[in-house]
C-alpha cells in the first residue's frame, strides 16, 4: 500500500468514530428535512473535533441555502455537523453544493454520507467526501466509499481539481448495488460522456451491501488542527439543496 492510500484509509477510519455523539441537539430545517445540529463541549471524533452548533458553525442562510464552517472562537476551533432526524432507506441521495471544492482548505474534509451507531454492517455506511488530508493542494481529492473502507474493491479514489464551480454529488443505494456520480452544475445527472460528468463508479458487490436504516450525515471538519495559514483554501462549505428520491418499489 502506497503511502497516499495509507493516508486515504487512515482518513476514512477515523472518520467513522464519533459521528453522531452530540452533547445538544438542536434542529434546523433544510431543503424540507428536519436535521439535528451537533455541538460538542469535549474533542470528540472524527481526529478530536470540537463541533460548535447552531449559530457558531452551522447556520442557514437567507436564501435557504446550509453552510457549514471551520471557525475560531476565542481560540478553539469548531466544525460542523449535521444529519436528519430519520432514515431514509433505498434511494438516491443528491447533495448540491454551491462550494467550488477544489477550493477547500487542504486541512478540512468535507463529508457527504450515511451512518448508523451499530454493530453490524459497518454502521451502514456509505461515503462521498473530499480532502487533501492535511497534506499539500495537489492531492486535494475525493473518495467513495462503501464501508469496510479497506475490503478490496470498496474505494474508489479521484482528483477534485475539476471541481471549479457549483457541483453535484450523488450516490443511488439499492439492494444489489451502489451507484455513485459527481458532475459540474445542479440539474439531472448527464450522460455519459458529457463533460460535466467528471466521475462514476458502481459498487456491486451485493453481499457487501448494507441495508438501510441509516440517516444521512454532512459535515465539515478538521483534519489537521489548527488549520495552517500558510495554506490557501475555503473552510466553508455552502450547500443550496439536499435532495432524497426512494427506490422504486
Amino acid at each position: 500500500m502506497n503511502y497516499r492510500r495509507f493516508l486515504l484509509y487512515t482518513a476514512f477510519f477515523l472518520a467513522l468514530q464519533g459521528t453522531i455523539s452530540a452533547q445538544t441537539r438542536d434542529r434546523i430545517k433544510f431543503s424540507g428535512f428536519t436535521w439535528y445540529v451537533r455541538s460538542t463541549v469535549e474533542p470528540q471524533g472524527p481526529r478530536d473535533n470540537f463541533f460548535g452548533g447552531l449559530g457558531t458553525s452551522v447556520d442557514v442562510l437567507a436564501d435557504g441555502a446550509l453552510r457549514l464552517s471551520v471557525v475560531n472562537r476565542n481560540g478553539t476551533w469548531y466544525s460542523a455537523e449535521v444529519w436528519t432526524t430519520k432514515a431514509l432507506g433505498y434511494g438516491t441521495y443528491i447533495f448540491r453544493v454551491r462550494t467550488p471544492l477544489s477550493q477547500l482548505h487542504p486541512d478540512v474534509t468535507l463529508g457527504l454520507f450515511t451512518y448508523s451507531q451499530s454493530l453490524l454492517a459497518h454502521n451502514r455506511e456509505i461515503d462521498i467526501e473530499i480532502s487533501a488530508w492535511g497534506m499539500d493542494t495537489s492531492v486535494l481529492g475525493g473518495q467513495y466509499v462503501v464501508q469496510p473502507y479497506a475490503a478490496p474493491g470498496h474505494l474508489y479514489a479521484f482528483p477534485a481539481a475539476a471541481f471549479v464551480g457549483p457541483s453535484t454529488q450523488q450516490f443511488t443505494w439499492l439492494s444489489d448495488r451502489i451507484e455513485f456520480a459527481s458532475w459540474l452544475g445542479y440539474g439531472e445527472k448527464p450522460q455519459a460522456g458529457d463533460p460535466r460528468l467528471l466521475y462514476s463508479w458502481v459498487f456491486s458487490d451485493a453481499k457487501s451491501i448494507p441495508r438501510p436504516s441509516a440517516p444521512v450525515h454532512m459535515n465539515v471538519y478538521l483534519f489537521k488542527r489548527p488549520p495552517s495559514d500558510k495554506k490557501e483554501g475555503s473552510l466553508v462549505v455552502i450547500l443550496d439543496g439536499f435532495e432524497f428520491v426512494p427506490a422504486k418499489k
